[in-house]
């Protein structure tokens, strides 16, 4: 399966690299990597997050490859917490993803993105990589590195 994950000019050379910021899947402190099902799916997540803002920069698209996806856990939407996608992101979903990392059940996970209607997850998803999760990067395979601008209309 490929999944696609964007990374500024500065930091895509480490495409492993993480944050330990808090987000809406992890607290501060918890290391995870977020992917996307789709180029447009990490694109809209980027333009929701920081707005107009996005076109100032240089990005790079990181494709990935998971061969064996035996390895990607789903979270079934029934079992989201009612909050899942609240605007600012919520304690209950980064308390879900803190028990995620630390049980290293599965290197990945999918989950539904905040920005799109519930209605197509499991078809478009963002997916949680474990960084912490032993032999990660020899599972995860960087396939290709696609350097890339957001064109956004301006609002003058």
């Amino acid at each position: 399966m490929r999944c696609y994950r964007i990374m500024s000019h500065k930091r895509y050379r480490t495409p492993y690299s993480f944050s330990s910021k808090a987000a809406r899947w992890n607290p501060s402190g918890s290391r995870m990597i977020y992917a996307a099902s789709d180029p447009a799916v990490s694109q809209v997540e980027y333009l929701c997050i920081m707005g107009s803002a996005v076109a100032k920069l240089q990005w790079h698209m990181i494709v990935f490859d998971i061969a064996d996806e035996t390895l990607i856990g789903s979270l079934d939407a029934t079992n989201l917490p009612v909050d899942w996608n609240s605007v600012p992101h919520s304690k209950s979903t980064q308390d879900f993803g803190k028990q995620w990392l630390e049980e290293l059940e599965f290197p990945f996970l999918k989950v539904p993105t905040a920005r799109m209607d519930l209605h197509f997850y499991p078809q478009q998803f963002n997916l949680l990589i474990n960084p912490d999760f032993p032999d990660v990067q020899n599972l995860l395979t960087v396939v290709e590195t696609i350097p890339f601008t957001f064109l956004v209309n301006s609002t003058t």
